[in-house]
């Protein structure tokens, strides 16, 4: 199998989920009125960052999907393919999708878009984004959630 650097930093950005497992719980009520509490999964803090599918059409499907469950769909990066072999990289953002050619720039994209438009990170994934924001981009703000793993490895890789 031929890894190029855009499919190693794929699965490094992947796996990045992993070790910022979501901490983040969202509360919603039913038709009753009873409280629902919600845990995010690593797998949900995957799909509100990259999402893989086999074509621009399944993925559109998805996002029909999405969009019906009446939660803002926040920019995110669609790659058409597998996790191991990319054949187009879009980012997604107002039912727009943006043909990007790295996996590093549809971040950078996607990074750009949130604070152009003065969006949150989507909960699910809120600590990768935060990760981004600090790291690559250098740049913490006032609104910025403390985590504290996320400030121990920012510590650990800005040492060494």
């Amino acid at each position: 199998m031929n890894i190029n650097d855009n499919v190693k930093n794929g699965v490094l950005i992947y796996l990045l989920h992993a070790l910022f497992a979501p901490t983040s719980k969202k509360v919603t009520r039913d038709e009753q009125g009873k409280k629902n509490l919600i845990k995010f999964s690593i797998k949900d803090s995957q799909d509100s960052f990259i999402l893989f599918g086999e074509s621009v059409d399944v993925m559109q499907q998805h996002l029909e999907q999405l969009k019906s469950l009446g939660d803002p769909i926040q920019p995110f990066i669609l790659i058409v393919g597998t996790i191991f072999s990319h054949k187009e990289i879009l980012v997604y953002f107002d039912s727009i999708m943006y043909k990007v050619h790295s996996i590093l720039r549809s971040i950078e994209v996607c990074y750009k878009i949130f604070h152009l438009f003065n969006l949150e990170y989507p909960c699910q994934s809120s600590i990768v984004w935060l990760f981004v924001q600090n790291y690559f981009f250098g740049l913490t703000s006032s609104y910025d959630k403390p985590h504290p793993k996320l400030v121990q490895i920012l510590s650990d890789l800005n040492n060494n």
